[in-house]
């Protein structure tokens, strides 16, 4: 892994680059830090490069709740509320910001946070002297396998994806000791580097050698570094015992077994260097008594063997999963799987149908017609779109990786998902391009772009650009490109014609939101010239629907909201999600959640109180906030959360509820419409 430390130019403080996954983060100090090159060997937690700087106070711009250990051991976990001085003696820090995992090791040191305006101060009481270590994401493949379209050889190259976990242990419960599985090209013979050979754990997975049921099991693949082999019927052996996985309903045991060994790892790490207390334990200590400590320390075989003779009663509903993929049984979409592995989605192949829809466009449709415009202008000659609805998988994302398109879901290519290592991460400015080609409309009431908490945003605004004017734009190097206005067959709609992205051969811009009735031809073809994806229509839309779609999704993709979860809040919202789709990856971000974890907030002021208000929250887990990330609520009395897929209910009290809305600027649900926290006070609650 590449990873850089450098003094910062024009302030005291030194910015951490990992050149390989295109991270930074800047941390500021007291005094000139004189970054100097460090060992590695003294720090607990397994780190890749560290530095020796002098501070006796670090400042990160967000609030990142320390953790301290003390010879090898936590002794406490800073909070707003609960940051004591610690006593004098040698102690190592994680005070990882959401960009990266950086730990701290200070010697003779009376350490403590300070929280203040949603920032977090670690000081050292003087001490000079400290070592700050980096572990890299490992967010992008070590290496690619060359698989056949022999179906023994893909489970070959399935069988490598354990080799991407960092430890066998429950810690590979928490995102960031998961890494990136290698990725998959399709040749004329199997080829499987060394440095992504098959992890010897001791677990194999067995199914008949079909794609199908090889794209089924990949994810447990994955999370247990089982290796795959062909067998008549499907089963798990660990350890000596065989658990039969239901050869009707692969996809349900798979997921079955992957949330029962999931669960318990969240909750069985409590034994190990992090043993942060949760409501799942308390969930699970309600079920049942395990020994957590024998537990931990059991080799992978052994303890995935216990853990299947703990009955899956003890953990059904603790954690929801937040991730499905729906994918075609067929050699063209194993390049996709370490895509969606990483992320940990469940995968269903075949894929799971509910039902066909044909999306119609609407004649006339820019006439007033039940009160209401729509941005296009279809005709009757305009070719209908057909579409799949997956069944219901019970979480908040899904893909559809297919032929077909499915609405309201993310539709994914192989292209797109390795162009998302591209984009931008760090702490420089994204540019957001709105282009707005529509007089009756205003670009200002339609976006809602740069109010991230922490990070910036360029944002420029374009009005009735010319069919040159807007190719120019598309090939233009751009973060992400907003339109606003009217899409047709013939195109995107400029005052002096129409212009069809498929005639590009290449476009600059990264990922876009495309707002005009119809668009997913057009978006579909800056997909194919180079773009990550984005957000589309697939029917008509009338405008005061797609101006209030406009407004939410910027607002939630500025919040660090991933796509999957922007649709999500959507058809929470009440407004027709299944009119919008997603190309390429659904769990790609704009930028990070100023929390870490992207989440929403629904609070009910029918049930409020005097004293507190219900509220709901929805989290979205992705990338190194994925599934197993830890979770502190400033607002309730729990220790914390997992990050999981499901709804967690709770109450506010009025006093939280007051700070909340003067200290965190987010989006949240109020009585089900979309509001942004500056905009609101108390009395809206009442």
């Amino acid at each position: 892994m590449t990873i850089r430390v450098d003094a910062l130019d024009e302030e005291c403080g030194i910015r951490v680059r990992d050149a390989a996954e295109g991270e930074a983060v800047a941390l500021r100090t007291d005094r000139d830090p004189d970054p100097e090159p460090a060992s590695t060997d003294e720090f607990e937690m397994p780190v890749d490069a560290a530095v020796e700087v002098d501070a006796s106070e670090l400042h990160a711009p967000v609030p990142v709740p320390p953790v301290f250990w003390r010879d090898g051991e936590v002794v406490h976990r800073a909070t707003r509320g609960d940051a004591p001085r610690l006593p004098r003696g040698t102690y190592e820090v994680d005070f990882s910001p959401p960009a990266a995992k950086l730990y701290v090791r200070v010697e003779d040191a009376e350490p403590t946070a300070v929280f203040a305006d949603d920032h977090a101060y670690l000081q050292f009481g003087g001490a000079s002297r400290v070592v700050v270590g980096v572990r890299s994401h490992h967010e992008t493949p070590a290496a690619t396998v060359t698989t056949t379209d022999d179906p023994r050889d893909l489970m070959a190259a399935v069988s490598t994806f354990g080799s991407a976990l960092k430890t066998h242990s429950p810690d590979r419960s928490w995102p960031t000791l998961r890494g990136h599985p290698p990725a998959i090209e399709r040749g004329d013979e199997l080829d499987v580097p060394d440095e992504v050979a098959p992890p010897e754990t001791g677990v194999t997975i067995e199914v008949p050698p079909d794609y199908g049921a090889i794209y089924t099991v990949a994810p447990l693949a994955y999370y247990l570094g089982a290796t795959v082999e062909p067998a008549s019927r499907p089963r798990l052996l660990a350890d000596g015992q065989r658990h039969d996985l239901d050869a009707d309903d692969l996809a349900g045991g798979v997921r079955s077994v992957l949330e029962h060994v999931f669960t318990l790892d969240c909750v069985v790490r409590e034994a190990g260097i992090y043993p942060f207390r949760t409501t799942a334990t308390d969930e699970l200590e309600a079920r049942a008594a395990l020994d957590y400590e024998r537990l931990f320390e059991l080799p992978l075989a052994e303890r995935t063997a216990a853990y299947l003779d703990v009955p899956r009663s003890a953990t059904a509903g603790i954690l929801a999963w937040h991730y499905a993929a729906d994918v075609e049984a067929a050699p063209a979409y194993a390049p996709t799987l370490p895509f969606l592995v990483d992320e940990l989605a469940l995968v269903r192949s075949p894929p799971q149908r509910a039902e066909r829809v044909d999306l119609t466009p609407s004649p006339d449709a820019l006439r007033e017609g039940d009160g209401a415009l729509a941005r296009s202008a279809a005709d009757a000659a305009t070719p209908s779109l057909s579409g799949v609805v997956p069944a219901d998988a019970g979480t908040p994302g899904r893909s559809w990786v297919a032929e077909s398109l499915s609405p309201g879901a993310a539709n994914p290519t192989v292209g797109s998902f390795r162009r998302g290592f591209a984009w931008p991460q760090g702490e420089d400015p994204l540019d957001v391009h709105v282009v707005c080609n529509d007089a009756r409309l205003a670009a200002g009431d339609e976006t809602a772009y740069d109010t991230h908490e922490t990070a910036a945003t360029n944002v420029r605004v374009s009005e009735d650009l010319s069919t040159t004017e807007l190719r120019d734009a598309l090939y233009e190097e751009t973060d992400f490109l907003h339109f606003v206005g009217h899409v047709t067959e013939a195109g995107m709609v400029c005052p002096d014609g129409a212009l069809d992205t498929r005639t590009l051969a290449r476009t600059g811009v990264s990922a876009f939101f495309l707002n005009g009735c119809r668009s997913y031809e057009q978006g579909r073809a800056l997909l194919t010239a180079g773009s990550v994806g984005g957000i589309v229509t697939v029917d008509d839309v009338a405008d005061d629907v797609a101006g209030r779609i406009g407004h939410h999704a910027s607002l939630l993709l500025d919040h660090g909201v991933p796509l999957y979860g922007v649709l999500d809040v959507l058809r929470r919202t009440g407004l027709p999600a299944d009119r919008y789709a997603i190309l390429g990856s659904g769990t790609l971000a704009f930028r990070r959640a100023p929390g870490g974890a992207a989440a929403t907030y629904a609070f009910d002021t029918d049930d409020a109180r005097a004293d507190a208000v219900p509220v709901a929250v929805q989290r979205y887990p992705t990338g190194e906030n994925g599934m197993g990330a830890f979770v502190t609520p400033d607002y309730a009395a729990v220790d914390g959360v997992v990050a999981d897929g499901g709804v967690h209910r709770s109450r506010i009290s009025r006093s939280e509820l007051e700070r909340l809305l003067e200290t965190s600027p987010m989006p949240v649900l109020l009585d089900g419409e979309l509001r942004y926290t500056p905009d609101l006070t108390p009395a809206d609650f009442e």
